[in-house]
């Protein structure tokens, strides 16, 4: 009776124990998590900062452009465009007195259409204060030095103008790092031309280089509208009827065969041209350049079968020849002129007139279909499924934590039951978002990296939940919600740091619906099957350590068959993904096996599955044998998932990441799990022995 209450007492410390534990981690994960994407700065007070109205930011939302080869809503693009640049979605400020905060749909009109604005945002984040101290090293290159203004002597003085009443890790607005930009782009291109692979790149050096990126990306965003400003010097003297015609770019490129043919007919001549055409010809060059960069807002004109192109491209085609789209072209550009002057002149009522006219023209001239999918991509935005499903998943397992603190009483019971419904509500999330995903990708539901945590969540989820309702010891569903929740931590947090749209058209070699569904599902169910079962048998491990399970032998038995079905599971799945994908290899490629990283990450979870299998067919692994292979394996599942995307080599080049600092993490920490299993499992034998002897 005495060895019944001394089990139980036990059992109730390992039960707090693991509780404090477990929370302890998530607790420092959060914080870590936090402190890499929460700034301490408190809102910046903008000047003049005009609130965007609503109705306005809501028709903004579905406006189309190309971007990543696809055409896609205004909301996406403004989302991973303020993600690459801020490194959130949403910026506070304070405006007249009141904090507010600005959505992605927000910022981007901020900056193609009040760019004065955009400059005073805090919307660079610099962690290390020393990427802007360490400038001041070196000598400028005399031609950054002629063109900047800035000389080697005013140089430091502008550096430390830059840092002055700023943290080590802090806000700038651009309008703070424009005295220096010159400056920084200069290091920029002296740290790549010494080192062209960022991989290589020393931390503070890539820093540096990511920084420069930014900027030079947020400065290709507020100027690229210049040429629709309507701001254009004309000369004194000009009649008085046409000055305000005049003054926009679109009169010009109308007006450009009557103005070569003039100055064709001076040149013969061998008259010099006016100082003022002079002008007004290098003032629309640098409009025409600053709107090439690479924002795709003018679709295909008729028997036009090029791609969607930015205005500046549209008008150097149209002025180097292709005439015939010279009417369409002007046609566009006045009505991004009359937007941006009547935002100027008027006011966002009117601005907001003149961008549905500009919308409801853009979308007259593509597929109703694609029109269809604009509002369906931007519902999805709206719905932001995963993110719900990780809040849903975070309350779940609060609740399982604290039923497994008294599994048998009432509560206990009634925070089962709560935890199970927020599993099946954020199983039913994430379901709908991958299958909404799917729709707007016309593909399988896998098609990269960030895809794959998504599937593997989902997938766990519902397996691991199937497996709670044949066994219904709250074991199951514990990492069910476990698991869920850190596949949602995971693609956020990649998301975040990747900061690329991934629905955008995949490459070439994986454009293939049949093989996207077969090879690359079945492999992903494969990567979930080993972490599912490591999963398990991290819970066996610790309830044996901690004497949660008071020795209930028959709660071993079962957690030993089930992570040993979860092995035979994950071997059967991986093994026909990899043979899929040597015939899919073969197909592509020519050869079905080309000892590829990613193809030698998969063969090794086969082989170690079947390592695995046979010896404990012969007895050599047994429980405590089982539950430590199995732990391991997620090692290895994690190598051939993630961890090979780093190596920079192979021909699965379309899924490379940087940064191995939590896959290292990862390993050590399963690594010293499976030690301790280990080292519990000789002391339980010896002690056998020595009771024996």
């Amino acid at each position: 009776m005495s060895k019944e209450i001394t089990s139980k007492r036990r059992s109730k410390i390992g039960r707090w124990a693991a509780f404090i534990l477990v929370m302890l981690l998530l607790g420092g994960y959060g914080l870590y998590t936090l402190r890499l994407n929460v700034s301490s700065e408190k809102p910046r007070a903008i000047e003049g900062y005009e609130i965007w109205d609503a109705a306005i930011v809501e028709s903004a939302r579905d406006v189309s452009l190309q971007d990543g080869g696809r055409i896609k809503p205004f909301s996406t693009w403004s989302g991973f465009t303020m993600l690459k640049l801020h490194g959130a979605r949403g910026m506070r400020i304070e405006a007249d007195g009141k904090v507010a905060k600005i959505s992605p749909e927000e910022f981007m009109l901020d900056c193609l259409f009040r760019p004065h604005l955009a400059r005073e945002l805090p919307i660079f984040r610099i962690d290390n204060s020393e990427v802007i101290s360490s400038l001041a090293t070196g000598d400028l290159p005399e031609e950054v030095q002629r063109l900047s203004g800035i000389d080697n002597a005013s140089k430091n003085e502008a550096i430390r103008e830059v840092v002055k009443d700023k943290g080590k890790r802090d806000r700038y607005s651009y309008s703070e790092l424009e005295p220096i930009a010159p400056i920084l782009l200069a290091r920029v291109q002296k740290i790549r031309k010494d080192q062209p692979e960022k991989a290589k790149m020393t931390s503070q050096q890539r820093d540096t280089v990511d920084l420069g990126e930014k900027i030079w990306m947020f400065t290709a965003l507020i100027y690229h509208m210049d040429f629709a400003r309507a701001d254009i010097e004309i000369q004194e003297g000009t009649p008085a009827m046409d000055k305000e015609r005049m003054r926009r770019m679109s009169y010009w490129v109308r007006s450009f065969p009557l103005l070569r043919k003039a100055v064709l007919e001076m040149k013969p001549q061998g008259e010099k041209l006016p100082a003022g055409i002079m002008s007004l010809f290098s003032d629309l060059e640098r409009r025409m350049i600053r709107a090439s960069e690479d924002i795709r807002l003018l679709p295909p004109y008729a028997d036009d079968s090029e791609e969607w192109m930015p205005v500046g491209k549209r008008i150097e085609s149209v002025l180097t020849g292709k005439r015939a789209h010279a009417e369409a072209l002007v046609s566009d550009m006045e009505m991004m002129e009359d937007m941006t002057i009547a935002l100027r002149d008027e006011g966002q009522t009117a601005f907001g007139k003149h961008l549905n006219t500009w919308k409801t023209s853009v979308h007259d001239r593509i597929d109703p279909k694609t029109v269809s999918q604009l509002g369906s991509e931007v519902a999805y935005g709206k719905w932001n499924y995963f993110y719900r499903a990780l809040v849903a998943f975070i309350v779940g397992f609060i609740f399982v934590m604290i039923s497994w603190l008294a599994p048998r009483s009432r509560g206990g019971r009634i925070c089962t039951t709560i935890a199970t419904v927020l599993a099946l509500l954020s199983l039913g999330l994430m379901i709908a978002g991958i299958t909404h995903r799917s729709i707007l990708m016309e593909r399988s539901p896998i098609g990269n990296l960030y895809d794959t945590i998504l599937f593997i969540g989902a997938t766990g989820v519902l397996v691991l939940l199937l497996v709670e309702y044949l066994t219904k010891r709250a074991v199951a569903l514990g990492l069910a919600v476990f698991m869920g929740m850190a596949c949602m931590f995971l693609a956020r947090r990649y998301e975040i740091g990747d900061a690329k749209d991934h629905m955008d058209p995949l490459v070439a070699v994986l454009k293939s619906n049949f093989w996207l569904s077969t090879h690359v599902v079945t492999i992903t169910i494969g990567y979930m099957g080993g972490l599912a079962a490591a999963g398990l048998s991290v819970i066996y491990l610790f309830a044996r350590v901690l004497g949660i399970d008071e020795g209930d032998k028959n709660f071993r038995r079962a957690m030993t068959r089930i992570a040993y079905g979860m092995v035979c599971f994950t071997l059967f799945f991986s093994l026909i993904g990899t043979v899929l994908g040597g015939i899919w290899a073969n197909d592509s490629w020519g050869r079905f096996w080309g000892w590829d990283p990613k193809e030698n990450g998969a063969l090794m979870i086969v082989l170690w599955c079947l390592v695995v299998l046979h010896a404990r067919l012969a007895g050599y692994l047994r429980e405590w044998g089982i539950h430590v292979a199995a732990v391991f394996g997620a090692n290895i599942v994690a190598f051939s998932w993630w961890h090979v995307n780093s190596l920079s080599t192979g021909l699965h080049s379309y899924g490379f990441i940087d940064g191995l600092g939590v896959i290292w993490g990862f390993y050590g920490l399963l690594t010293a799990v499976c030690l301790m299993g280990m080292v519990c499992a000789l002391i339980e034998r010896k002690g056998k022995k020595k009771a024996k002897a």
